[in-house]
Formats: structure tokens, sequence, C-alpha cells
């Protein structure tokens, strides 16, 4: 079987990989059922936003989004440099290298005038894009294995994209550097392009293996000077206009040595006929495992960053709902950004559940999207992780594929509950406070009956589950912004004063984010009391850090002078 047969069957196994991406896009969902929506519902939402997107003004939107969030990764960067370098070496590199050399005779060919392989600067180019894409997969498996931050997981996944794609690389430098040292190769040229003499062609030979790194059966020992200034001339009148010096392919120059043990075993042209195919097995293997891999991101994660930047955060209809869950979840690369940052991190550190972490939800989501069976104490376990989250949406906003995980989650948690009986001990009137999207409150209250039905098989009497948490004993607060909290822990985990104290509790009583709690339901006399509030460093980085905007620096100042005022008339006295 020949390459162009092998090309041929990765290329229909691609498509049809594609093709069945693209189904599952349009096909599953989490939350609504997808039974409540055809096929051709879905592909016509998306066709619909598309050309709104296309015709309404949106493109400006993809534009800014395609530069700052696809190219220069600004979500990265903000949070790790060095993941951001790892990011930006290999997907730059890599699609550089496809550019420039994978496409040569469609782009490279048509593009530059006169382009050859060989010739400078595409010969050192090629080898610079190659040698920014090991960087990026060392970085990568640096910060895997030797950094190993806390809660990030490693599949075999993970591991099987770097293998690929440093594969790839390292075995077209190998092949390379074969084809430097290759004296068949080097015969063939000067029996296609050369007419010298058998003294020029001697010359050019001893030259060859002084500069060009050509190993020959001929030469051996020192080299005449004088042999190889011949050999000099030779080559700039014949083989300069096509050939640079092999040494601009400084990474495969240096590898050539590790190909001879092969050539020795093999023979000099076998060697290289191996090399080849290592690099083509590699190559094509890769394109026909890219649609059923986690490397399908480099599709899908542009797509999702697109689709979000333009959307935002809004629903939009529930077909386009279902649509943009499939192509998040498709666009997920397992890179961990969103556990890192997660505000539930210190449960998964008590509860020892790898699903209260954000990276590893999705992973098992895109089962439940699929419609696969959870066991039961599988689906315990995920609904714990679903649950503890704050919907504080930190996840979101730093996931450098643009994913709305807040909503995605939210969808689950009904999933969950539209399957079977809900997990009694999780659900209260505290369950998704004031994070819940509008369009699921008539589900939560179904949801809390549920639990309503579980107690009262087995209580005798039963308070009012269903009554919402009341503000009202909090009215005499003039900033009312404390209502939009939900209790994320976002500014308690910011706070200067509280990362000061080894045990912040003990030192200043309460928490920011419990102060906020306190007066939601109604013990300002608590909240005024706490250290916290006279610890204040007034610095506003919680503030200026709230998702939804609760002023705590100024209703801290509140409390304050409030205190100060009851001290004042002798009430404490």
């Amino acid at each position: 079987m020949n390459f162009s047969t092998l090309l041929a069957l990765s290329v229909v196994i691609c498509l049809v990989g594609l093709a069945l991406r693209l189904y599952v896009w349009f096909s599953q969902g989490i939350h609504p059922p997808t039974s409540s929506l055809s096929l051709g519902d879905r592909i016509s939402a998306g066709l619909q936003s598309t050309s709104k997107v296309l015709f309404g003004g949106g493109i400006v939107t993809i534009i800014k989004s395609f530069f700052s969030d696809l190219l220069f990764q600004q979500r990265i960067i903000q949070k790790s440099a060095l993941r951001w370098a790892a990011h930006t070496l290999i997907f730059t590199g890599f699609i550089l290298l496809l550019l420039m050399h994978g496409m040569e005779t469609v782009i490279s060919q048509k593009l530059f005038t006169g382009y050859e392989s060989t010739l400078n600067p595409y010969l050192f180019l090629r080898n610079l894009f190659g040698l920014m894409v090991l960087a990026g997969v060392g970085i990568a498996v640096y910060r895997r294995i030797t950094l190993k931050p806390k809660r990030l997981k490693s599949y075999p996944s993970d591991w099987a994209a770097l293998i690929f794609v440093g594969g790839i690389i390292l075995s077209g430098m190998l092949l390379e550097g074969s084809r430097i040292s290759s004296y068949t190769i080097f015969q063939g040229m000067v029996e296609e392009y050369g007419a010298f003499d058998e003294d020029e062609t001697l010359a050019l030979e001893a030259f060859w293996v002084a500069e060009n790194g050509l190993v020959s059966p001929n030469i051996s020992g020192p080299i005449n000077q004088e042999q190889i200034e011949m050999g000099r001339e030779a080559n700039g009148s014949s083989c300069i206009e096509c050939h640079a010096a092999n040494s601009s392919a400084f990474a495969s120059f240096t590898l050539k040595g590790i190909t001879r043990p092969f050539a020795w075993i093999l023979g000099d042209s076998a060697a290289v006929s191996f090399f080849t195919f290592l690099h083509a097995a590699f190559c094509l293997a890769f394109l026909a495992w890219l649609p059923f891999s986690k490397m399908f991101h480099v599709v899908a994660a542009p797509v999702s960053l697109l689709v979000n930047s333009i959307l935002g955060k809004e629903n939009g209809t529930p077909a386009n709902l279902l649509n943009r869950q499939m192509v998040g979840l498709s666009a997920c690369t397992h890179c961990g950004s969103c556990s890192l940052e997660c505000s539930s991190s210190m449960f998964f550190e008590s509860f020892n559940n790898d699903f209260i972490l954000p990276s590893e939800k999705v992973q098992f989501l895109k089962k439940l999207a699929a419609g696969k069976d959870i066991d039961r104490a599988t689906k315990k376990r995920l609904q714990e992780g679903l649950y503890v989250c704050t919907s504080c949406d930190r996840c979101t906003d730093i996931c450098p594929s643009g994913i709305n995980l807040k909503e995605i989650f939210v969808s689950a948690r009904y999933a969950l509950l539209a399957d079977g009986t809900p997990e009694k001990t999780l659900l209260s009137h505290f369950s998704f406070p004031l994070a819940l999207a509008q369009r699921y409150t008539g589900d939560h209250l179904k949801a809390l009956k549920a639990v309503e039905e579980v107690f009262r098989k087995t209580l005798q009497k039963l308070t009012d589950l269903t009554l919402p948490l009341s503000l009202s004993r909090s009215k005499e607060m003039v900033n009312q912004s404390y209502k939009s909290c939900y209790s994320c822990q976002r500014c308690t985990n910011i706070c200067p004063v509280v990362r000061s104290y080894d045990n912040p509790i003990e030192a200043l009583d309460m928490l920011p984010h419990q102060l906020i709690y306190s007066i939601g339901i109604g013990n300002t006399e608590v909240a005024m009391g706490a250290k916290m509030i006279w610890s204040c460093s007034t610095c506003y980085l919680c503030q200026e850090h709230c998702p939804n905007q609760v002023e705590l620096t100024d209703i801290f100042y509140t409390l304050k002078n409030k205190a100060l005022k009851k001290i004042d008339s002798g009430e404490n006295s």
C-alpha cells in the first residue's frame, strides 16, 4: 500500500470523524432534553444565529476574539505565563510548519517565487518552527510531571496528544537528518543535477563531508583543504542555487548522528526509507485520530471562542443552548485552568471527589450528554460535584477555549434531577442561590417538591421547604447589593487581610463572604461586631473582583458607621 493510498484512507477517516462530530454537536446535549428538538431544529437554529452574526455587525466581535482569545490567548497569559508559553509554542510552531511545509505545494510554492524546501530561509524556518513545537511539548511535560500543580489531573489522552505532536516533529527532524548524511541521496542529486568529472565529483563529495554532514564510504580521515576548496567551487556553480548549507537545518543537522546506527544496520537507503515511513505513520495516524481525540479542540475551541464572544453569557434559544453545550464539551483541552481557579477547590481536597473539579466534571459530562448509563455511585459523586459548585463563573472567565462552564454545570444539575430522585442531602433552599439562570427557577421549585416528597415519607411533620429565603430583615441597609451574593468566596480568596493569618476565622471572627451572608439573613448585629470589618484595609480587591458586583468594601464602611453610632449612643455600654 503506497503513501497516496494511506493518505487517502487517513483523509476519509478524518472526514468521517468530522461528520460524526458535527452530528454529535447537533444531536446530543445535557439539558433541556434533546428529544424535544429535532436534528433539523438544531441545525436551523445554528445557521440562523450564524447569519445574524455575519450580517448583523457581529463580524467586528469575531475579529477581536480571533486575535485576543485565539491567536494571543490572553486568557491563559493572565493566569499562567508558563502554560501560555507551552500553548503558544506548540500552536504557533505547528500551524506555521503545517502551512509552510506540510502544505507547500498549495501555499509556499504559490506565494514565494523560486521556493525550494532546501533553500533558506525555508530550511532554517522549518527547523525553527519544529523546535518551537518541541519546546512547547517539553514545557507541557515539565508542568505536568515536575511542577504537578494541585488539582491538575492527567489522562492517557493528554499524553497521547503530546506524544503524537512531539512524534511528528521529532520523526521529521530525524528523517531530514538521515537525508543529510545519506550517501545514496547525495549520489542521486549529483547524477540528476551535476555534470562533473571524476575529480570534481570527489572534491564535491569531500566538501559535503566536511561542511554538509555527508557520510561517505569513499572518504575517511583528514581531508585535503585544497580538495575542499575545489569542492566548494563545484558546489557554488551547481548546487547552491537549490540547496543551502545543511547546517542551516540546525536541529536536524544536530540529530543526524542518531540516524547513523540505523544506516549501519539497515543500509543507507533503507534507513532513509525507515524514517520516511516513521514520519508518514505519525502524520497519517494523527490525521485519522484527530476528530476522535482531545486534539479536536483545534477545531472546536475556535468555534467555541467565537460563539461565546458573540452570544456572551446569554442563554439563547433551547436549540442553541444545546449546540453551545456540545461545542464547549468538544473544545475542552483538559488543561486544568478551571480547576486551578475553582472557588470550590477546598472541598475537593477535603472530600476526595474528582467531580468537584470543573475539568473532571467536563470529561464525564461528555458521557452524560451522549446518554450513556451512569451507575448510582458515580451519579451520587457527580451530583456532589455539581451541587458543591458555587456558580461563581470563574471557570468560564478563565477557560482558554471560551467554554460557558457555568451554563453546562447548571444544565447538568437538572439533567440529573430529571433522570431520577435527587440526592436529598444536596438540595435545599440554599442550592443554586441567586446564581441560577432565570429559566431554571421553575425547575428548581419542582426539584424541591421532589425532595419534599422524599422527606414526607420519613417525617410526620414537614416544614414548608418551598418558601424562598427572606431578606426583609436587612431593609435598614441602604446598599442592597448584598442580595446578589451567592457565597462563591472569591472575596475571601482574594482578601490580603485573610491571607495574612494562618487561622483567619479565629483572628477575624468572620470572613468577607460570611459577613455578607450574615447581612442577607438579617444578622447585621453579628456582622458589625466582627473583627474583619475593622481589619479591612479598604483595598477594594473584593469589590473589584466580585462576579455579581456586590459592593463589599462600601458595605463594610456602612457597618462600621452603624457600629460607631451605636457606641456613641451608648446602646452597647
